[in-house]
Formats: C-alpha cells, structure tokens, sequence
C-alpha cells in the first residue's frame, strides 16, 4: 500500500497491469505524488483514493481506465494536477472535483468525449491549463462557462468536432498565453478581436475550413512566437502589420489561397524574440503531459533539416522537455553562424517561413535577409516571379524550397554562401543564364539539389564538389544545359532527352480549386472508346491532410469530408485533361496522373523492374516533377489481398500517419484499378537490408547499430507516437530499405493493423514472414506491438551474425534452419560469442557493443510476449550502446 510513501511513479514502464485496486490504499495513504501514467492498468479509479488527503499530483495519462470518475476526488483539497488524459472515462464530469481548490492542470483529452463541454469545467476558477484535445467535441465552448475561468493560460481544444465560425467571446481570456483549435471545421474568418489576445505566445487555428482575411489586428500580438494557420480558405493579402510581430519566429501560412505580394514588412517578424523568452524563463511554470507532442508535430517541419532530427526524440517525455525548451529559446537546433570570413555551426534558436501552396506574386524582397534566424523558407507553389535576389544568400538556411514558381533570372552565385545548406530546390521555374556550378559546388553539406525543368538555363554542370554526389535527375527538363558525368568527361547529357520529361509549365497554369471539393471526372468531349474506359474504371481520388482525428473510412485519407461525399472519399483537387481521363490518388500536394505513372514506368516494362515477389513487382520511374518513386504492382487478387491492400491504405493515410518520418519510406499515392493496385512510394536507392546481408556490406559495428537504430525509431513512433498504435505485423529485413545516406527506411504495410487502446488484431492466417514471426502467434492468431518486437529482435540477429533469418546458418543443411534457435542454442561465453558474430567485426570494442546488440535481439525474442521490453526501451538501449562502450561479454540466455 501507500502508507509509508509520499511519491510513486512508475510513469511510461508499460509493464503495469491489472486493475487499479482499493486495497492500495487499505492501511491509509500519506502520498503526495502518484504517477501511473503509461502503463496497462484497467478498471476504475478506487474511491479510496479519497484517503490519500495530501495528493497534489495524480498522473493516470495512457492507460485503460473506464467508468466514472469517482464524486470522492472532490476531497483531495491539495490536488493541484489532475490528468485522466487517453482512457475511457465516463464524460460526466462530478461536480464535487470543483472543490478542489488548487487544482491548476485539468487533461481530458483522448477520452472519447461528445456533446457539449461539460458546463462542470467552467465552474473550475484556478484552472491555468485545460487539455481537451482529440475527443469529439462538437460545442459548448461558451455555454460552458470555461471561457470565464479568470486564469487560464493553456486552452487546447484540437482534434475535436467543433463547427460554426471561431467564439468572439475566446478574445475577453486575457490571461491566454497558448490557444489550440486545430483540426476542427471551423468556418468563417479570423475574428479580428483575437488581436486583443496579446499575451498569446502560440496561435494554432491550422487544418480547419476558416475564409476571408488574415486580420490586421494580428499585428498586436507582438509576444507571439508561434502562427499557424495552414489548410484553411484564406484569402487577401499577408498583412503588413504582421511585421509587427516582433517575437514572430515560426509563421506557418501554408495552402491557402493567399495572394498579392510579399510584404516587405515581413522581415521584420522575429527581431525581437528574446524579449519573450526572457520573460518566458523567469515565469514558465507549465505543468507536463498536455498534449506537447502532438503540438510539436504541428510545429516542426518533419521533412526538412535542422528540425526533422527531433523526430528521433519525439517520445512523451522527450516532448515535455523540447517544448519547455522552445519556449525558453533555449538553443536546439544547429545551425551556421558567420565569424568574420569563417562558418561555424552551433546550436541556436531556429525559425521558419512556410507560404507554400498560396497564390503568392510578385518579386521576393531583398529584405529577407535581415531574417538573420531563418533556417528555412519555402516559398513553393506560389505565382512568385522576377529574380532571386542575392541578398538571400546572407541568410543560415538549410532549406530553401522555391519550386512551382515562376522566378526568372539568373541564378545567384551568392547562393554558394548558404555553407550550411541542405535542401535547394528550384524547380519549375524560369531561371535562365549560365548555372553556377563552381558556387553550388561549395556547399558540402547540400544532399538535395533540383533544378528540373528550367529551359532557359544554359551552361555546363562541372561534376565537382558536392555537385558529384548528384545524378541526372537533379537537372531533367533542362534542355540547354550540359551535364558531365565526372570532371574529366567532355560527352554531355541532356536530360530533355528522358522519355517522361513533362510539360512543366502548362501542367503548372492550371487552376488549382479548394482542397475539399468532390469532383465528379465526367469527360463529355471525348470519343466513345474513351467515354467507355472511363463507365468501366471506378477511380477515386483523394487528398490528404495531416489530422489527429481524421476518420477511417472505406478507401478514405486523411482530411474532412464534404457533406455530399456519398462514396466515402474525397476528388482531386486538379483538373482533368483530355489527356488524362483516369487520375490516382495522391497523399501530398503534387498532383500526378495514371497516365505520369505509365509514363515513368514505359508501361509497365520489365526494364523498369527492380524487384519483384509474391505480391507482384516494383518498378521503378521518375515523376513529372523530377520525383523518383517505386512503382509496386500489386496483382494478387481475391479478398485477402483486397484486405491488405486496404490496411496499407489505412495505415499509411490515416490519423498521425499524415506525418512524415524520416526513418518510414514515404508513400506519395495509390491506384485502384479493378484488380490491378497501385503504391507509389519515393524511391530508396540503396537496397534492402536483406540484400546487404546476402552480400556482405553491412560495414562495422557503428553502422549495423545506426540500422538497427533507425528500424527502431520507426517502430517506437508506429508503436508509440501514433493514436492508436500501429502494429507493422511484417518487420524483416527485405522491408528495410536503406537511402542514399545509408539510414534505415521501414517499408511495406500491406499486414499492418491500427490498433483502438487495448486491441490486439485477430487473424485467419498469420501474418508475418517465416523465421520472423512471434511464436505466441500461430496459437492465439493475436498480433501486438510484442509481436513486433520479437521480429525486430530476428533482424538485430541478422545485423549482428551477418546471417539471414532462414537458411543462414552454416554447417546446418536442414531446410530452412532458423536464426533464432541457432543463437540461443549457442554455447555461453566468448566461443559461443566468436561464433555468432560476424568475422568482418573486429575483435575488441565491436565486439563487445555487438554483444550487447545480442543480448538485446535475445531479450527482443524472448518467449513470453510480456517478457519483451517495448520499442522505447529498444530505442533507449541502443542509443546507450553506440555512445557507451563495455568488454566483450555473452549473451545472457
């Protein structure tokens, strides 16, 4: 019991199960502290708790709790934290908790709420933070009287079902520091009383269906370090006011449909952040597990550099502390500084600029550069034009994204000063004159490069430098220009001369309606053949937006559906050609057809091929827009395969899987064509991990835990990261590819099932691959996260011995000998340790850290599902080894 004890935490073990039992609290309760949060616990919460008169702090956040909360929390008088946060509590809030007096931090979120809110909450008049976010809301935010609590600082209502225009009445919460109503529908414009809100530090009102202006009242919030606005209706032009905005570091106003020119008052946004958070890091005294993860994957920018590392630290915890540093200003993210004539990189607070998918026109301002904290600006999708200016090249970018425009000029030498870029893509524009190779090939550090399909660029593309790292592809649709294969060549390659290279520019004129139309792809001009195919091809088409509580439907990605959306899916927001009778759905904002597709693969042709199995092959092609992806084909017909096909559809479109990560191989669309099913993912050029098994170039230990590092970022964020949980059901080498860099790429979600809290997916067949599968599974048909561990454990095995799964094992001629059972049966000690480790690991540190790796893998299969540790604490050892060292050892068994 808790007679004794004044703290208990056993937060985020995920080991704890049962009920949560009264007899805890039978010899009486003298805690302070009690923290249960992210574990396994069921039932309800004991009315017994009530004895534990001096708790300030009940942390129950993550674990399958029901029922009501118990009217006898009201007799806590010193609970200052109170957070019920993902479970399944009854939504009758007891009017008794208003007795707690102190109470501060009130988390309902994730409980699968309705209705109104709870005219109970505005009875609360010490609340400071108020989590509500991903329930199903639907009103109640003024009726229920919580916009009069007088201190409210943090107010987060995302992910809810709330309609109708945004309340006025949000603007009289004075004391708001934090307000976040994303992922709504939310309609009609920004009430330009939220300018009075001039304590706010983060205003978040992206992914709903908001029009008109951006008010120019939006000036006064001059202590706002955070604006996001993205996928609404917006209109108008970007005001100037915003300039004003002096503690501005990250404005998100993506796809909308702002236009006019870009103020040049913009520049001024973030000159003066340090004014709030100095003012931040005397008075911040936020309470945790609010919610800050799903916040932080709003704010960071997951596919661009220096912000996309933190995605390999977005744990629970690890979100708290990132958040909490944010708001500081406390450095974070590397990026370059200037001293003098040298370049250093330091860490340092980094900010951003997002107005891709806009009507923006006009000449970017020279002005830009004072923006001396950017790290990124992207610009892409707008009408810009006019020239580049040079001055931008005084800014520490890593990402300048300017593609789909229509910028015309030379291309700046001053570009070449960018010595920490990563990212330059400049794309579908008008550049012309001569590319400067010699300054692009100064920076080292540029892994992305695209400067497809501008005609007018002439020149020679010297091979040297950094410029040698890249292919072709980096160049197609440029006609005029000459690229050598390497620095001694004299023979060019045009890439105007590769089959697919499309009409850029046309295709780019096109008007680009509302994403949340539905559109019917009637094509009455065209002949009867044609008019036939398209009675005959059911094609539809969908869009998709990142939302935390986007609905699983029938063939349905992520986003709102329209009230006439009758087959459960949403259209393309192009335009259909005449040349184009049959489009694919597509999960990002570029648009391409079944006919692009046919194209980049020479219809299907088997020198397109570069892979192939029981499911059908993969082919490989380039986009119009310079992407290239892998084709796969998938012709197994019948309902088991129609099954898989939708769960892949379900997993890689729905809920947080809107949100990139970098160790996932993106998925940029599908195609349902009778029994012919299309993905479209990116292409990874370096492989499987299977075949680097088969051929030995693995590399040394820090390699192999660096692979085995990135599988398990993946599955940690499947796992852990995504509401509800994924489970892969098919980790195993051949579904790890590896990029050009070298990093692991998880692949392959035809098996994967979304998991509610609590579920475990019961099969017919099992799922899995033989060698990889969990032996709990072929008896109760019941597949979970443990699963997955246990086939991750099989693929550290591999990366550690060198050997495959099945049939690796040496001197063994029984068909299909397992890994598994070889390492196990392997004498304890430093023969059995010699044996299983690869022979290209040397003798020394490798071999201890690859020893460890094998106790890891032996842990990871234990047989006892409940003995396995969970992806995090997988993540958290790996980490510790490739950092730490220890003596060789074996393997415990």
């Amino acid at each position: 019991g808790f007679a004794r004890l004044k703290e208990f935490s056993v937060s985020e073990n995920n080991h704890i199960y049962g009920v949560f039992s009264s007899q805890a609290f039978a010899g009486g309760c003298e805690l302070v502290v009690l923290d249960l949060s992210e574990n396994e616990i069921g039932g309800t919460i004991p009315a017994e708790i009530a004895r534990c008169r001096g708790l300030a702090v009940l942390n129950l956040w993550g674990n399958k709790l029901s029922g009501k909360i118990p009217t006898e929390i009201g007799l806590l008088k010193e609970l200052r934290v109170f957070n019920l946060g993902n479970n399944s509590f009854h939504p009758d809030i007891p009017v008794s908790l208003v007795n707690c007096s102190k109470l501060s931090f009130l988390d309902l979120s994730r409980n699968n709420f309705s209705g109104d809110v709870p005219k109970t909450i505005g009875e609360f008049r010490q609340i400071k933070t108020l989590a509500l976010h991903g329930n199903s809301f639907t009103g109640g935010i003024v009726s229920s009287g919580l916009l009069k609590i007088p201190n409210l600082t943090r107010l987060d209502l995302s992910s809810n079902k709330f309609s109708g225009d945004l309340p006025v009445e949000l603007t009289q919460v004075s004391s708001l520091k934090y307000l976040i109503l994303s992922n709504n529908s939310f309609s009609g414009s920004i009430p330009p009383e939220f300018g009075n809100l001039t304590g706010l530090q983060a205003l978040d009102i992206s992914y709903n269906n908001l029009t008109g202006t951006i008010p120019p009242e939006i000036g006064k919030l001059t202590s706002l370090l955070w604006l996001m606005l993205a996928q609404n209706m917006l209109t108008g032009e970007i005001p100037r006011e915003i300039g004003n905005c002096s503690s501005l570091l990250w404005l998100n106003l993506a796809d909308n449909m702002l236009s006019g020119a870009l103020p040049v008052e913009l520049s001024m946004i973030g000159t003066n952040a340090e004014k709030t958070f100095a003012f931040n890091r005397q008075n911040l005294v936020d309470p945790i597990g609010s919610g800050e993860c799903l916040v932080m994957k709003r704010w960071i920018p997951a596919m661009y550099q220096p912000f996309s590392f933190v995605y390999t630290l977005l744990t629970r915890k690890s979100c708290r502390g990132l958040w909490d540093s944010v708001l500081r200003g406390e450095p974070l993210f590397p990026i370059c500084v200037r001293d003098g004539d040298k370049v250093k990189t330091e860490l340092a607070v980094s900010g951003y600029l997002q107005l891709t998918g806009n009507n923006l026109s006009g000449q970017i301002p020279p002005s830009l550069s004072n923006m001396k904290r950017l790290s990124l600006i992207n610009l892409g999708y707008n009408n810009l034009s006019g020239s580049l200016p040079p001055e931008i090249g005084r800014i520490p970018l890593k990402v300048l994204n300017l593609t789909y425009n229509s910028i015309s000029g030379r291309i700046p030498d001053e570009l070449g000063d960018l010595t920490c870029l990563e990212i330059l893509d400049l794309s579908f524009n008008n550049f012309s004159g001569e590319f400067p190779s010699a300054a692009l090939s100064r920076l080292h550090q540029l892994n992305k490069l695209n400067v497809s399909f501008n005609k007018l660029l002439t020149g020679t593309v010297t091979m040297a430098g950094q410029l040698l790292t890249f292919d072709n592809d980096s160049f197609i649709g440029d006609p005029l220009l000459c690229v050598l294969s390497r620095p001694d060549s004299a023979a060019c390659h045009h890439t105007s001369q590769l089959p697919i290279a499309p009409q850029p520019l046309d295709r780019r004129r096109l008007p680009r309606p509302p994403r949340r139309t539905i559109i019917s792809l009637v094509l009455p001009a065209l002949s009867l053949g044609i008019i036939l195919c398209a009675i005959l091809v059911l094609i539809f088409c969908h869009v998709a937006r990142p939302s935390d509580d986007a609905p699983v439907v029938e063939m349905a990605l992520v986003g709102k559906k329209m009230a006439d959306d009758s087959a459960g899916c949403s259209s393309s927001s192009q335009p259909s050609s005449s040349s184009d009778p049959v489009k694919v759905f597509r999960l990002d904002k570029t648009a391409f057809t079944y006919t692009d597709i046919l194209f980049a693969t020479e219809h299907f042709s088997e020198r397109r091929v570069v892979g192939s199995g029981g499911f059908g092959k993969v082919y490989r092609g380039v986009l119009p827009d310079g992407r290239e992806v892998a084709v796969k084909k998938l012709l197994r017909e019948g309902a088991e395969a129609e099954k898989e096909f939708r769960a892949e559809m379900e997993v890689l479109s729905g809920g947080e899987m809107g949100w990139r990560h970098p160790n996932l191989v993106a998925l940029y669309g599908w195609c349902l064509f009778g029994a012919e099913k299309l993905l479209v993912y990116e292409y990874i050029p370096g492989g499987s991990l299977e075949e680097a098994i088969s051929v030995g170039r693995l590399g040394g230990w820090r390699r192999r835990v660096e692979m085995a590092e990135g599988v398990a970022r993946a599955l940690v964020y499947l796992h852990h990261e995504c509401y509800p949980a994924v489970v892969h059901r098919d980790v195993k080498s051949s579904n790890v590819l590896l990029d050009a860099e070298g990093r692991a790429r998880v692949t392959d979600f035809g098996l994967a099932r979304v998991m509610g809290p609590g579920d475990s997916h019961v099969s017919t067949v099992i799922a899995g691959s033989v060698g990889y599968v969990a032996p709990e599974y072929g008896q109760t048909w019941r597949a979970t996260t443990k699963g997955d561990v246990y086939s991750y454990g099989v693929l550290l095995m591999e990366l550690v011995t060198g050997r495959k799964a099945i049939g690796g094992v040496e001197g063994d001629r029984t068909e299909g000998a397992c890994l598994v059972e070889w390492v196990k049966g392997l004498e304890a000690g430093p023969a059995g340790l010699r044996k299983a480790v690869d022979t290209a690991i040397e003798w020394g540190d490798g071999y201890g850290r690859m020893a460890r790796v094998l106790e890891l893998a032996l842990w990871c299969t234990a047989e006892i599902p409940q003995r396995r540790p969970d992806m995090k604490e997988v993540l958290a050892t790996l980490v510790e080894i490739r950092g730490g060292s220890r003596s060789p050892t074996s393997p415990s068994r």
